[in-house]
């Protein structure tokens, strides 16, 4: 069991929650629809551009009448010609992702067609989510169960299935890259929960029968926003801390399965009605704790949705990576 643990459990928390404003959890109706996603990246070194990513579509969103009904997610790699030394940029579509919605449309089921096939099955218990099941090639990976207290998730449980630990390098390399650590989490915070889950993996190995197969999430709300999350895991845990702004969240009450490819990565942000400007996270394992803060900034449209979302990672000794996102609107 190599991939993450903590990343992969933040999928469930990509469902809309119930706030007091919503009538039922599952469904997604924002008021302005995202049509297309852009991305662009530089790595600079005491200013100097030293490689950039030009901007692409990394998205293309379909909607049917008020149901987004499929999200295509694309790569692009730019390298240079040997020849002409001229920058060479390849765009090529790596997977599909389908919803399916029941008569109150709301989310039952969502399918990602790709170079691992997984479905997510969701059931609800009156108005709230009940369970969640992610599924490989038909075999279980991980089943969520959730816990309300007024009329919001405030916890639930993860139990990895067998498959998680035996599964193949198509769709290990797939969690990889769609880690539902989507919307403010950074790549460089990602890694340290990966690199907090091999450790877990590692202990689980020595201790066979006796390791743990769940995990358990926490969450605190201020408002309409989540404020805080927490994780366990047989000693290992994450803590993250969020602030935001006051503008309208273009994903409020989306859930999904999948991101792109070297995206910033954030799983609770569709759980929130504003946009995260900040974010504060520990990890801690056998006494030792990482920390990281990150902020965001963000340029908005006249009805209060953001068109572009801009992280910058100062890396020292004249380092610094830049990543924009770009959101285009129906």
């Amino acid at each position: 069991m190599k991939k993450v643990i903590f990343t992969l459990a933040a999928v469930a928390l990509l469902l809309s929650v119930g706030s007091c404003t919503k009538e039922k959890e599952g469904r997604y109706a924002p008021k302005q629809k995202i049509q297309s996603v852009y991305q662009e990246s530089t790595f600079y070194h005491d200013g100097t551009v030293v490689r950039q990513e030009p901007k692409y579509k990394s998205e293309e969103w379909t909607w049917v009448d008020d149901r987004l009904d499929r999200i295509t997610y694309y790569d692009q790699n730019t390298y240079e010609d040997s020849e002409t030394g001229e920058l060479v940029s390849e765009r090529e579509q790596i997977y599909v992702q389908m919803f399916s919605y029941d008569k109150d449309d709301r989310l039952v089921k969502s399918e990602i067609l790709g170079w691992a096939n997984m479905v997510a099955d969701l059931v609800y218990d009156g108005k709230y989510l009940k369970t969640m099941t992610v599924y490989d090639e038909g075999q279980m990976l991980v089943s969520y169960q959730f816990n309300h207290e007024d009329k919001r998730i405030t916890s639930f449980d993860l139990t990895l299935g067998s498959q998680f630990e035996d599964m193949d390098e198509k769709t290990a390399r797939q969690l990889e890259l769609v880690s539902p650590l989507r919307f403010v989490l950074t790549p460089e915070q990602a890694n340290v929960t990966m690199a907090a889950t091999e450790r877990c993996a590692k202990r689980a190995a020595t201790l066979g029968s006796k390791a743990s197969t769940e995990l358990h999430f926490s969450m605190e709300w201020k408002d309409d926003n989540v404020s805080r999350i927490s994780a366990s895991y047989m000693g290992e845990t994450a803590l993250f801390d969020f602030k935001y702004d006051s503008k309208n969240n273009p994903f409020y009450g989306l859930f999904e399965l999948v991101s792109t490819v070297e995206n910033s990565f954030m799983p609770f942000q569709p759980l929130s009605k504003n946009n995260v400007t900040g974010i504060a996270s520990t990890e801690s394992s056998e006494g030792e704790a990482e920390t990281s803060t990150d902020e965001y900034t963000y340029t908005y449209n006249a009805n209060d949705y953001p068109t572009s979302k801009k992280w910058v990672d100062d890396e020292g000794d004249g380092y610094r990576y830049e990543l924009i996102t770009y959101y285009e609107y129906k």
